[in-house]
C-alpha cells in the first residue's frame, strides 16, 4: 500500500488497477524509446564522441551531415578551437585525427554528406525506398542521425516553417520506413548563417537580418522561423498568405511535431571521457 501511496495516480485508480497502470507506463515509455527524437545539447564533438562511444557492435549507424565533407572537418576544427590556446595545436590534431579515423573507418558507421536541402530530400527518399533493408547482422535497429538540418536551410529559400515542415517530415518518414532509431542534431556553437537572398524586398531582408542578427545560438531550436517560405512571402497574392507574411515561429516547435526533446545527460568534454 506504501508503494501506491507513493504515486498519485496508482492511488486514484486503487490497487486492482495497478498492474493495468504498470503496464500502460511500460507501454509509453517503450513508445517514447521508439519515437523520433532530438538530442541535445551537443557541441559537434560531443555528437561524435557520444555516437562512437554508445555505438552498438552490430547495429549499424548512418550519419546524415548536412554539409560537404570540407566543411563538417572545418566545423569540426572550428568548434574544438575554443576550447585551446596555439601551444595547444598538437592536443587539437591528437583529437581530430583520430576522432575522424574511427568515425569514417569504424565498420558500424556510416557517414552521407548532403550539402544541399535537394541533396538531403533525394538521399532520405532513396534510403527509405522500397526493397531498401537496414537491419543489423543480430537484428537490431539502425541508427540514423541527421545533423545540422538548421544550418543547411538557413542560408536558403526553405528556412521557414514550410521548408523546415518537409524536410523533418521527410526524415520521419524515412526513419518509420526502415524501422530506423531516428535522432535530429543541431550542433551548439555553430555559426548561424543570415539567409541572403538574390531579388528578395528589402522588407523581408531587413526581417531576417534582425532575427538572425546573433551569429551564435546558445540553443539553435529557440531561433525564430519565417511561417512562409521566401516565394510565398514576396507572390503571396491571398489576403491569408499577407497575413502571415511577417510572422514566425521557434524552429522547435516545428521540429516538435515529428521529434521528442530527449537531454543527453552526459555531454562533457569529449577530450576527457573518463
Amino acid at each position: 500500500m506504501d508503494s501506491i501511496a507513493a504515486d498519485p495516480l496508482k492511488q486514484r485508480v486503487g490497487p486492482r488497477c495497478t498492474h493495468s497502470y504498470d503496464s500502460v507506463r511500460t507501454l509509453g515509455k517503450l513508445a517514447m524509446s521508439f519515437a523520433p527524437s532530438v538530442l541535445y545539447p551537443l557541441t559537434l564533438p560531443e555528437l561524435l564522441h557520444h555516437i562512437l562511444t554508445t555505438q552498438s557492435n552490430t547495429a549499424s549507424t548512418t550519419l546524415i551531415v548536412c554539409s560537404s565533407r570540407d566543411a563538417f572537418a572545418q566545423d569540426l576544427a572550428s568548434s574544438l578551437q575554443p576550447d585551446h590556446g596555439e601551444s595547444s595545436t598538437s592536443g587539437l590534431e591528437q583529437l581530430l585525427i583520430p576522432t575522424l579515423h574511427n568515425l569514417f573507418n569504424t565498420r558500424h558507421v556510416k557517414v552521407a554528406f548532403c550539402a544541399s536541402v535537394q541533396a538531403l530530400l533525394a538521399y532520405l527518399t532513396a534510403y527509405g525506398g522500397p526493397g531498401t533493408r537496414h537491419i543489423g547482422d543480430s537484428g537490431e535497429r539502425e541508427r540514423l542521425i541527421l545533423v545540422n538540418p538548421l544550418a543547411l536551410h538557413a542560408p536558403t529559400p526553405s528556412f521557414s516553417a514550410q521548408g523546415l515542415s518537409r524536410t523533418f517530415a521527410a526524415a520521419a518518414e524515412t526513419g518509420l520506413k526502415t524501422d530506423a532509431v531516428l535522432h535530429v542534431v543541431e550542433c551548439q556553437g555553430k555559426r548561424r548563417h543570415v539567409p541572403n537572398h538574390r531579388e528578395e524586398d528589402p522588407e523581408i531582408v531587413t526581417e531576417d537580418e534582425e532575427r538572425h542578427s546573433e551569429t551564435e545560438e546558445d540553443d539553435p531550436w529557440e531561433q525564430e522561423v519565417s511561417i512562409l517560405n521566401v516565394s510565398a512571402r514576396r507572390f503571396g497574392s491571398g489576403a491569408g498568405e499577407r497575413a502571415w507574411a511577417g510572422r514566425t515561429i521557434k524552429a522547435k516547435r516545428i521540429v516538435g511535431r515529428w521529434f521528442l526533446f530527449d537531454k543527453v545527460k552526459d555531454h562533457g568534454n569529449p577530450n576527457n571521457p573518463g
